[in-house]
């Protein structure tokens, strides 16, 4: 099994690179985060969002999407991150909109210890939320269905304004919070926070590298390669 995680997009069509020198892989997973940029048009960011629906439809069972923060701030609206796009927000709800209501996208997926998702998932969210940890995908994708708000990003007097604490959602804590609170018995795939390089702890991989160095990781047969786009 060769697992090819693209994460971060914002936008880009990079993407695109990946898949076709990655044409044997078995499993294609998007982390997220498919809008937002500040060098990227709202059009060109809607046009390639559309490229990957297209591409999900014709792949079904070998592309997985995930959904991230800046994703999310369109689908709930209300909840407004950085790089909130306010100009195009109804545009690229309505494209979010019909995705999740095909069932094209999705909060986490589990491939045999592998845990993806887009910031990661604690024992303390999981607690908060009721998830069946003997269950953890489907549970937390049926939350995603019938109780969306548990994913926006949680506030209050003392919450730390960057996601650091151990309660935030899978869509937003960061990692030092995961690494600390982390689903046991699982080996978190994430992006949500920009790093140079890839970097692989015991747990938790940290992906979101294709703005900086354009590395991506490759799992085949249980074994983490790092890649980079040439």
């Amino acid at each position: 099994m060769k697992i090819v995680v693209v994460s971060d997009i914002h936008g880009v069509d990079i993407w695109k690179k990946i898949v076709s020198d990655n044409d044997d892989a078995d499993k294609f997973i998007f982390i997220g985060d498919y809008f937002d940029s500040f060098n990227i048009t709202g059009e060109k960011q809607i046009h390639n969002f559309k490229d990957i629906i297209a591409y999900k439809k014709s792949n079904t069972d070998k592309v997985i999407l995930l959904i991230g923060n800046h994703d999310w701030h369109y689908i709930m609206m209300g909840q407004h991150y950085s790089g909130f796009q306010k100009g195009f927000q109804y545009y690229i709800r309505e494209e979010l909109e019909s995705a999740t209501k095909e069932g094209l996208m999705q909060i986490c997926y589990i491939h045999d210890n592998y845990l993806f998702s887009h910031a990661g998932v604690t024992k303390t969210w999981c607690e908060n939320n009721d998830v069946d940890l003997n269950n953890i995908e489907q549970s937390i994708n049926d939350l995603f269905t019938y109780k969306p708000r548990v994913f926006n990003f949680t506030t209050g007097k003392y919450c730390d304004i960057y996601g650091n604490e151990t309660c935030q959602t899978p869509i937003w804590v960061r990692p030092k919070s995961l690494l600390a609170d982390a689903v046991e018995g699982y080996i978190h795939v994430v992006g949500h926070t920009v790093k140079d390089n890839i970097v692989i702890y015991d747990n938790v991989i940290l992906t979101d590298t294709l703005q900086t160095s354009c590395e991506y990781i490759v799992i085949e047969d249980g074994v983490v390669i790092i890649e980079k786009i040439k």
